[in-house]
């Protein structure tokens, strides 16, 4: 997995609040396709955070991506230090809300100026206890039925099975980011308009990339395999891009990056 898109109304913002309160550092930008890429560290295996500002020239794009600014977006991170982090975080001025999980760590929601969600949770593993955001851990993505999710991110898109926190989690490889599919139910929830907020969430864009150096010929095996294109492969102005979906019509892209 390469990246995970998050919508501003103003990347220019956006850029300032993620490196400089945050502290993602730029992997990659490309100015004239308003492309910038952040990260917890400059390289890694994990996915990269694309902030993207909504354009008109997007064409029917442009009204779904502008209906994903502010929301609750799935995307974790790890920190090596929790809080410590959130401490940091808190005096220079960020919106965080810390909660207990059910075993007992905490878990922080950190909300940016577009009222974007996204988490962080302490990492058991790191030997030494920095503070900050140290890797891109999970993106969520919401699903109806968990095993038929499970099927289709092992047997059809040949990722490997982990349980992380009591969750099931799927990835490319050990050191990647990982998807970890969600079912939400009205048990979980204080207000029902929450459960309802999360079931929207089904069938939407993921904002969630794979890259891979041939697009058509990856694209040809999983479609071998069953797996549903939304897009088949289109050359782009950077490369080229197919989109698929999962059981719940969930959207993937795949990417091809040609050199500049």
């Amino acid at each position: 997995m390469s990246s995970v898109g998050v919508y501003t109304r103003d990347q220019k913002r956006a850029k300032a609040f993620y490196t400089q309160k945050v502290g993602l550092r730029v992997r990659d930008a490309k100015p004239k396709l308003g492309y910038l890429a952040l990260g917890a560290t400059k390289g890694g295996e994990d996915a990269s955070l694309d902030v993207w500002q909504p354009d008109p020239a997007w064409g029917p794009m442009y009204e779904a991506t502008v209906k994903q600014i502010g929301t609750v977006t799935g995307i974790g991170f790890l920190s090596a230090n929790l809080a410590r982090t959130v401490e940091g975080l808190r005096r220079k001025g960020v919106e965080v809300e810390v909660t207990k999980e059910s075993d007992g760590e905490d878990f922080a929601r950190i909300k940016d100026p577009d009222g974007n969600v996204f988490f962080a949770s302490g990492d058991p593993r790191a030997a030494v206890k920095r503070p900050g955001l140290s890797r891109l851990e999970f993106i969520t993505v919401v699903t109806r039925d968990a095993s038929r999710a499970k099927d289709f991110f092992t047997k059809s898109l040949g990722l490997k099975a982990r349980k992380s926190g009591g969750y099931e989690t799927f990835r490319v490889s050990p050191k990647g980011t990982a998807i970890m599919p969600f079912t939400p139910t009205r048990e979980m929830y204080k207000d029902p308009s929450d459960y309802d907020a999360d079931m929207a969430h089904v069938g939407e864009d993921t904002s969630i990339m794979f890259e891979t150096s041939d697009v058509s010929a990856l694209q040809e095996q999983l479609m071998g395999r069953s797996v549903r294109f939304s897009q088949k492969a289109k050359r782009e102005a950077w490369g080229m891009q197919a989109k698929f979906l999962d059981p719940d019509d969930n959207v993937y892209s795949l990417i091809e990056i040609e050199a500049d």
